[in-house]
């Protein structure tokens, strides 16, 4: 079950803990990341298919207050896209990913697509349902995989991704972590107007999170004492770009078209869902 667990977990983690797995990963270990829809990278969403935005906080950041209002911009009914470019000296662990995420019911709904290693991969999350498209492993359908099911034998692997895919419970995590919090001055990410900060994270605070994605105790990668974080934000204290580089890799993460009326999460169709096990042929493993 390991295989499908790491899978999934790089799939359904489009959020800051992805980011401290995919950078953290062991030698033995190649992330898949954190995959999208289609939207593209960081573009300025038009003003006649975005809705009202969260009311706005205006706050400058502090390392006290940072985790409480990034996690107030993702609130219920806020949707958005998210890409994610990871470049390392080794290119076999390079990979983009792309998201469209919908905050429904306080909960995210999310379609994914990443590449990694020439392979494209598509994951969707709909009402804590996982459906996964591996292309030819699943025959260019998609698995589903509900952690509620009891019967479904890859439940057990995707119990828990759900907080993992949650941004909001995701930037909670980094509460205990924040070590300090440095402004460096104002800049423009791909035409938007944003802040620009340092961020320094304990990464010993996170250890538990991450053994949750990489497959349990004892199988989070070993990672250096802090982390170190770029992180732009707009005048709504919105993400608009952050990036991180460490042991050799840099992850760049974009968001934009916050409130995009266009951005809508579906289930595949009966059609598209496949009942095969793709993993019949790794004896379970």
């Amino acid at each position: 079950m390991r295989a499908i667990h790491r899978i999934v977990s790089a799939g359904a983690a489009a959020a800051l803990a992805l980011t401290l797995t995919a950078c953290g990963g062991s030698d033995d270990t190649t992330p898949d990341d954190a995959p999208s829809s289609g939207g593209a990278v960081a573009t300025e969403p038009a003003d006649d298919e975005t809705s009202e935005a969260p009311e706005p906080s205006g706050d400058e950041l502090t390392a006290e207050n940072f985790a409480d209002v990034l996690a107030a911009s993702v609130a219920d009914g806020v949707s958005y896209r998210m890409t994610m470019e990871m470049t390392s000296d080794n290119a076999d662990v390079s990979s983009t990913s792309e998201a469209e995420v919908e905050m429904l019911d306080g909960s995210p709904a999310m379609r994914m697509t990443s590449t990694s290693m020439g392979i494209e991969t598509e994951t969707i999350l709909l009402d804590g349902v996982y459906y996964m498209n591996l292309g030819e492993m699943t025959g260019g359908k998609f698995l589903k995989i509900d952690a509620s099911d009891p019967d479904n034998p890859f439940a057990e692997s995707v119990q828990g991704l759900d907080d993992a895919a949650d941004p909001a419970k995701s930037i909670e995590a980094f509460k205990d972590s924040i070590e300090s919090l440095e402004k460096v001055g104002e800049e423009d990410v791909d035409g938007v107007p944003t802040t620009h900060y340092r961020l320094v994270v304990d990464s010993s605070a996170m250890s538990e999170q991450l053994a949750g994605l990489t497959g349990g105790e004892g199988t989070a990668p070993s990672l250096p004492a802090t982390f170190d974080y770029d992180i732009w934000v707009d005048g709504d204290n919105r993400l608009a770009k952050m990036e991180t580089e460490v042991m050799g890799s840099t992850v760049v993460t974009t968001y934009s078209d916050w409130n995009d009326s266009s951005i809508k999460v579906t289930a595949p169709s009966a059609d598209e869902i496949t009942t095969e096990d793709p993993f019949a042929s790794l004896g379970g493993s």
